[in-house]
């Protein structure tokens, strides 16, 4: 079955201390609820979640998207996760906290995902672009969902 892939990296800086925003991004729950076009999500155990996304179509191809992240604090100001377990959506990527005085948080985020899709290699080598363009739109909504919703 053919994968396809995508990558999404940014910096950006968030109106809150360091403590604060690493307790809103280095949630799983959190990341669960701001995660977008799911069917569902279940907390597994502690900092890991089952996500089944709701199904995607396109060109004809309609993909029903499973997966399971374990979620951890990796030192004191590193965020990272992984896929574990089966599912045919993979995703790993870090987060990186840096004080920016008291009162102000610079997050680096850096997330690649692949997923795995029932289609022949004609089309997809057609929907390539498309799915790998999807991957970082979908990064890039959760990030303005997740700045979005801290407090």
């Amino acid at each position: 079955m053919p994968r396809f892939s995508g990558e999404y990296q940014e910096t950006f800086t968030v109106d809150v201390p360091l403590e604060s925003a690493k307790k809103h991004f280095g949630d799983p729950e959190v990341i669960a609820k701001h995660h977008g076009e799911l069917k569902r999500w279940e907390q597994t155990e502690p900092g890991t979640i089952h996500y089944v996304m709701v199904p995607k179509s396109e060109k004809g191809v309609t993909f029903n998207g499973e997966y399971t992240c374990k979620y951890e604090f990796t030192d004191d100001n590193a965020f990272a996760w992984r896929t574990v377990g089966a599912g045919n959506m993979w995703s790993n990527g870090s987060a990186k906290f840096t004080a920016v005085g008291d009162s102000k948080t610079r997050i680096t985020w850096s997330q690649s995902m692949e997923c795995e899709m029932q289609v022949n290699r004609i089309l997809a080598k057609m929907i390539k672009g498309i799915v790998s363009s999807q991957i970082a739109k979908g990064s890039k909504e959760f990030l303005g969902r997740m700045r979005s919703s801290l407090r």
